[in-house]
């Protein structure tokens, strides 16, 4: 009978997992949505960094097409429970010369700002094929 309750109180927390990781979904896929409505032109890049045992963290930037952030949004700590917040500190720096010194979330970012070059070389390459 004790392995009946275990197995109630295990089947209840994938479930609950489920549920939370649906509303997560739907709300990143929100936050990405109202970017890319907000910025028509430019690049939108996102990092994600994750720990084995660390909380990981997802990183959105938006450019200009010179590589101006416009916008910086970053989402850390237990995944489910946390939400994007707007750091400041990196709007209007360009990718390519960012100073790094006393920098929060510099890998994530870093991942992001990847991802932004990758499109901004490919786009290049279309022009000069």
């Amino acid at each position: 009978m004790e392995s009946i309750g275990f197995i109630i109180v295990l089947i209840g927390a994938v479930l609950l997992q489920a549920v939370t990781n649906y509303f997560h979904g739907r709300y990143y896929q929100r936050k990405i949505k109202t970017l890319t409505t907000r910025y028509s032109e430019g690049y939108l890049g996102v990092g994600i960094i994750k720990k084995a045992l660390r909380p990981g963290k997802i990183a959105i930037l938006v450019t200009k097409k010179d590589g101006t952030i416009q916008e910086c949004n970053i989402l850390t700590g237990a995944i489910v429970l946390s939400r994007f917040h707007n750091y400041k500190e990196y709007e209007g720096e360009c990718i390519d010369a960012i100073n790094w010194e006393n920098k929060k979330h510099k890998m994530v970012v870093q991942d992001a700002i990847k991802k932004i070059q990758q499109q901004q070389g490919s786009i290049n390459n279309l022009y000069t094929a």
